[in-house]
């Protein structure tokens, strides 16, 4: 079976997985989570703003089709529940802080 990366994949690239985990760790306030992380978070609405979603029953509808992909993207699926109360608790810092390294890299 030939494999071939997906467009997520390949756009995931660009974001060390250390990198972003470091941000989220430095960003994290509240519990941890049990099941979800901030990456899955990512992943998720990354994919969904990626494919023009325009809600969570959406976005979460598509992302239950691709479930099995997920994997390869080092993501879990994530309730709609869940994918809300991390909206809503986790402050948005994180990206702030991901778009301006993302910037200054592509900048320099």
């Amino acid at each position: 079976m030939v494999h071939c990366n997906t467009i997520a994949a390949q756009l995931l690239k660009f974001i060390p997985r250390h990198e972003f985990e470091s941000l989220a760790r430095a960003h994290h306030s509240g519990r941890s989570f049990r099941v979800a992380s901030r990456w899955s978070q990512f992943v998720v609405l990354m994919i969904g703003q990626l494919t023009g979603r325009h809600s969570l029953r959406d976005i979460i509808d598509n992302i239950s089709a691709q479930a099995h992909r997920l994997y390869h993207l080092g993501s879990a699926k994530l309730s709609r529940s869940t994918l809300s109360k991390i909206n809503n608790d986790k402050p948005y810092e994180l990206y702030e802080a991901l778009y301006g390294k993302l910037l200054s890299r592509c900048q320099g």
